[in-house]
């Protein structure tokens, strides 16, 4: 049995983390194992829109401390763990994570690298790292950015776990679904974002990526470039081309 799953039904792809039996806790082997995930489902040019789910009761209660405690996860760990993150961060697909049960520590770092955040109303939510003398990593870079100064510098200080409600209140999830219908709703939200033309995606997704860090010249270079692309693909060609016969048909219909 895989420690990550990969699922694929036809353009959509799925992420599983899979050690339900220790609800999902990252071990040793992790940083591995989403880079490999990850490196799949960005490279499968079929796949346009990923999920990332949990197997079992969880999505991810954060890192294996019996391995920690074993001597299994070593300093350098942190700093591989960040790149796999940023994977899923710079994966030119949309990400979306579906959130139930305990999602703490590496496990909200996992969602908080995704684009969107669904949690089922059961999702227990917290970054305990201060508690335990530990720093929660990029967290502390990604999660201001995500819903602000105030309301990241609380979650980081406190440890404490917070309720999906509250999560959804402050911008740290999108939506807030019955337990039993996690499932449906991550793929109406996957459905939404497949038929977008995928020059589009990947170009916005690499935009917004860099819109809190680049100062306005640099980043309108960047959209420039972007828009240009855009503008040269058969994508947008055959959106063109739909208009114009749009335009005509309606003119037509208008004669009648």
């Amino acid at each position: 049995m895989s420690r990550i799953e990969i699922e694929k039904r036809g353009p959509i792809g799925e992420i599983r983390l899979n050690r339900p039996d220790v609800l999902n806790a990252m071990g040793r082997d992790w940083p591995a194992d989403m880079l490999s995930a990850a490196a799949e489902m960005k490279e499968d040019p079929a796949v346009k829109v990923v999920l990332v789910t949990g197997a079992g009761r969880s999505f991810c209660s954060g890192l294996d401390l019996t391995d920690l405690v074993d001597g299994e996860i070593p300093p350098p760990w942190f700093h591989e763990a960040e790149f796999a993150y940023r994977a899923l961060e710079s994966m030119d697909k949309p990400v979306i994570a579906g959130i139930h049960g305990h999602c703490l520590g590496g496990g909200l770092q996992i969602a908080i690298a995704c684009d969107v955040r669904i949690a089922a109303d059961d999702a227990i939510i917290g970054l305990p790292a201060a508690l335990e003398a530990f720093i929660p990593g990029m967290a502390t870079w990604r999660l201001p950015r995500l819903i602000g100064m105030g309301h990241a510098r609380h979650l980081i200080f406190s440890g404490e776990n917070i309720a999906p409600e509250e999560a959804h209140r402050i911008g740290l999830v999108n939506r807030v679904v019955p337990c039993g219908g996690l499932e449906d709703e991550l793929h109406q939200w996957a459905n939404r974002y497949k038929d977008v033309p995928t020059s589009t995606l990947k170009w916005v997704k690499h935009l917004t990526n860099q819109a809190l860090d680049l100062p306005f010249e640099g980043f309108l270079t960047e959209m420039d470039e972007a828009m240009r692309i855009v503008l040269d693909s058969e994508e947008h060609q055959a959106a063109r081309q739909a208009w114009r016969e749009r335009k005509i048909r309606r003119r037509r219909e208008g004669e009648k």
